[in-house]
C-alpha cells in the first residue's frame, strides 16, 4: 500500500473524528447553547433532533454520491461544507437559521462516516484491510467519548461559538489530506439518470420519523401525544416500503438482499445491540455524576477518556490478533460481551457516595470489551461483501447505526424515567408506612425528625423539602442501577448469537467468502 493512500485514510479518519466531535459537544453543550440563544428546554431539543435526523439521511446518500462524484471530490467536499456550516452557526444568531444549519450540518456528518468504511473495503490491501476497519471503530468507540475537552475550552474562555468552530481546523487538514491522498476514480456517466426519487423520499422520511419518534417521545409523552402517533405509523409504513423499493430498482440506496447473507444479517442484528450498549457506558455514567453529585464537563471528564483511550491500543491490537488464522472472531466478540456485561454489573453497584473514581475500572473493562466486539464485527459483517458491493454494505450498516443511536437513547431515557419513578413511590410508600418508628428514632441517632412530622412551621418545609430531596436522588440512583443491570443482561443474552455466522478467516489469508 502505498504511502499516499495511508495519507489519504488518515484525513477520513480525522475528518470522521472532528465530525463526531462535532456532534457530541454540541450535545454535551446542549444547556449552554440554549442561554446563549435563548432556547426553551423544548426548542433546544429540536436542536439535537433535527442533527440526529441528517445524519441519518446523509448516512443513507453518501456512498450513492461518492460513487457518482468519485470518494475523493465527495468527501473533499462534505469537509469543506461541515467546516463552513460550523462558522455559519457560530456567527448566526437567529435561532431559526440556527435550527437549519444544524440540520444541514447533520447531513455533512453523514455523508463522511460511511466514506470511511468504504475507503477502507475499497482501497487497502488485505493484509490492512482489518486495521482500516479498525480505524472505523474510532468513530463508534473513540471519537465520540473525546468532545469534552471542547466544551471545557469553551467554558474555560473560548466562548460557546467555539464548540461551533472547532470543527473548522481538523476538516481543513483532513480535506488536504484526502486531496493529495485519495485517488481521483473515474466519473460514471449517467448515474443521475438512474437516480431513484421516490426511494429518496421514502428513506428520508422514514430516517425522519424514526428519529424524531425516539428523541421526542419522552417529552411528548409518548403515544399521548398525536405527533408520536403519526410518526409510529409513518414509521411502520414507510419502512417496508423503503425495502421493497430497494429490493425491486436497479441502483438503490442500500441492497436488501445482503440481510440473506447469515453474516451480514448477523452484523446488522448485533449491531443494533452493542450501539445500545456503548450509548449507556457513554452517556449513563456522566449523566449519574451530573445529576448524583452535580459535576459538571471537566470534572467528568476522567471518566470518559477511561472509556475514549483504550480503544486506541485495543482496536488496532484486535486486528493484529484476528490476523491469526487460529484465532476466531466469534470467540472475540464473545469474549468482548462478557467484558461489557461485567462492566455494566459492576456499575450496577452505584451508590449516593459514588464519585468519578469508582466509575473507572469498568470503564476502563468496558472499552477493552467494546473494541473486541466492534473489530469482529466488521470482520464477520464485511467480508461476504465484494468490492463492487461496498457502497450498499456501507450504507446499510451505516444507516442502521444511525437510527440505532436514537432508538437506544429513546428506550433508556424512557426506561431511566419510569424507574426512577417506581423507586421514588416505593421509598415514599415505605417512609410513610414507618414515619411514627422513624419518627422515634431519628433523634437517638443524631438526625432531625422535624421532616416527619408534618409540622406547619417554616423550619419543618425546609426540612421536608430537603427529605424530599434525598429520596429523589436515592430514587435515581436506583434506577441507573437498573438500567445498568439491564444492559449487563443485555449483553449476556447477545452472547450465544456469537457462534450464529459462519467462521470468518482475515482477508489476507485468501478464504472463500462464508455465504
Amino acid at each position: 500500500m502505498s504511502p499516499r493512500l495511508i495519507v489519504g485514510m488518515i484525513g477520513m479518519l480525522i475528518a470522521c473524528i472532528a465530525a463526531d466531535i462535532n456532534q457530541e459537544a454540541t450535545s454535551l453543550a446542549l444547556a449552554d447553547i440554549r442561554g446563549a440563544y435563548g432556547f426553551s428546554i423544548d426548542q433546544g431539543s429540536w436542536f439535537t433532533t433535527l442533527y440526529s435526523t441528517g445524519v441519518a439521511m446523509g448516512m443513507l446518500v453518501a456512498p450513492w454520491l461518492a460513487v457518482t462524484y468519485s470518494m475523493r471530490r465527495f468527501a473533499t467536499a462534505a469537509m469543506v461544507l461541515l467546516a463552513a456550516l460550523g462558522l455559519c452557526c457560530a456567527m448566526t444568531e437567529s435561532r431559526s437559521i440556527l435550527l437549519t444549519l444544524r440540520w444541514i450540518q447533520g447531513l455533512s456528518n453523514g455523508f463522511l462516516i460511511p466514506l470511511l468504511m468504504a475507503v477502507a473495503l475499497r482501497f487497502l490491501t488485505p493484509s490492512t484491510k482489518l486495521f482500516g476497519l479498525a480505524a472505523y471503530g474510532l468513530t463508534a468507540t473513540f471519537a465520540p467519548n473525546i468532545a469534552s475537552p471542547v466544551v471545557i475550552w469553551a467554558d474555560q474562555g473560548l466562548g460557546i461559538d467555539f464548540v461551533f468552530w472547532a470543527v473548522v481546523p481538523l476538516c481543513l487538514l483532513a480535506a488536504s489530506l484526502v486531496l493529495y491522498g485519495l485517488p481521483q476514480d473515474p466519473l460514471p456517466p449517467g448515474r443521475w439518470r438512474q437516480f431513484d426519487w421516490l426511494g429518496l423520499m421514502l428513506g428520508w422520511g422514514l430516517c425522519a420519523s424514526v428519529v424524531t419518534l425516539f428523541t421526542q417521545g419522552e417529552r411528548l409523552d409518548w403515544f399521548n401525544a398525536p405527533l408520536v402517533r403519526w410518526l409510529a405509523l409513518s414509521s411502520a409504513a414507510l419502512l417496508p416500503l423503503f425495502i421493497l423499493r430497494c429490493w425491486l430498482v436497479p441502483v438503490p440506496f442500500i441492497r436488501p438482499q445482503l440481510v440473506k447473507r447469515a453474516n451480514f444479517g448477523f452484523g446488522i442484528f448485533m449491531l443494533v445491540g452493542v450501539i445500545a450498549l456503548g450509548a449507556s457506558a457513554a452517556s449513563l455514567p456522566s449523566e449519574f455524576l451530573a445529576e448524583v453529585q452535580g459535576y459538571r464537563p471537566l470534572q467528568s471528564l476522567p471518566v470518559t477518556l477511561a472509556l475514549a483511550l483504550p480503544s486506541l491500543l485495543m482496536l488496532p491490537l484486535t486486528a493484529f490478533v484476528l490476523n491469526f488464522e487460529r484465532v476466531d472472531c466469534r470467540w472475540i466478540m464473545a469474549l468482548g460481551l462478557l467484558l461489557m456485561a461485567s462492566a455494566s454489573w459492576m456499575n450496577s453497584y452505584a451508590t449516593v457516595e459514588w464519585a468519578r473514581e469508582q466509575f473507572y475500572l469498568s470503564q476502563l473493562i468496558f472499552a477493552c470489551g467494546q473494541s473486541m466486539v466492534v473489530v469482529g464485527l466488521l470482520m464477520t459483517a464485511t467480508a461476504v461483501i465484494d468490492p463492487m458491493e461496498g457502497p450498499f454494505g456501507s450504507a446499510t450498516i451505516n444507516t442502521s447505526r444511525a437510527l440505532a443511536g436514537p432508538i437506544a437513547g429513546g428506550f433508556i431515557g424512557h426506561a431511566l424515567v419510569i424507574a426512577s419513578d417506581d423507586h421514588a413511590h416505593a421509598l415514599l410508600d415505605r417512609l410513610g408506612a414507618m414515619r411514627f418508628s422513624l419518627t422515634q428514632a431519628m433523634p437517638l441517632s443524631g438526625y432531625d425528625s422535624e421532616a416527619l412530622q408534618w409540622s406547619p412551621n417554616l423550619y419543618a418545609s425546609e426540612a421536608f423539602i430537603h427529605l424530599y430531596e434525598q429520596i429523589s436522588t436515592h430514587a435515581e440512583v436506583l434506577a441507573y442501577a437498573d438500567i445498568w443491570r439491564a444492559m449487563a443482561l443485555m449483553a449476556l443474552i447477545l452472547v450465544p448469537f456469537c457462534l450464529l455466522p459462519k467462521r470468518t478467516y482475515s482477508p489476507r489469508f485468501h478464504r472463500p467468502k462464508p455465504l
